[in-house]
């Protein structure tokens, strides 16, 4: 039942090593949702979850719906950007600091970088 968008989002969710439930956090929306997508189980999203996804993902909307007219699939693929491994160990420990205090995580780390000049 997997379609080209649903093909397109698992490959570019696993290309950033990104969990379910870490999409569907950005997105707002649960990891089943986002399960479904991949799936083809859902194929009609709502516009902004569209946008949210694209957001979460490195892309365009325009490219998860196919929307290019590029036949090489090097012109259509947008740059996926990996990240390291300690990348993200800090994002999952960031990801834990309740959102009224993240502000101040960043202001330590920001402080902790002038430090180290």
């Amino acid at each position: 039942m997997e379609n080209e968008l649903s093909r397109k989002i698992k490959e570019l969710r696993l290309a950033k090593k990104m969990t379910l439930e870490q999409v569907a956090d950005v997105v707002g929306v649960g990891k089943s949702t986002v399960r479904k997508w991949e799936t083809g189980m859902i194929a009609n999203m709502k516009r902004d979850k569209i946008s949210l996804l694209a957001k979460a993902l490195s892309t365009t909307p325009a490219y998860l719906m196919g929307w290019n007219e590029e036949t090489d699939d090097s012109k259509n693929s947008p740059p996926v950007q990996s990240i390291t491994e300690g990348e993200q160990k800090l994002l999952d420990l960031f990801r834990l600091v309740p959102e009224s205090q993240q502000q101040l995580v960043l202001q330590m780390i920001e402080v902790a970088l002038q430090n180290l000049k």
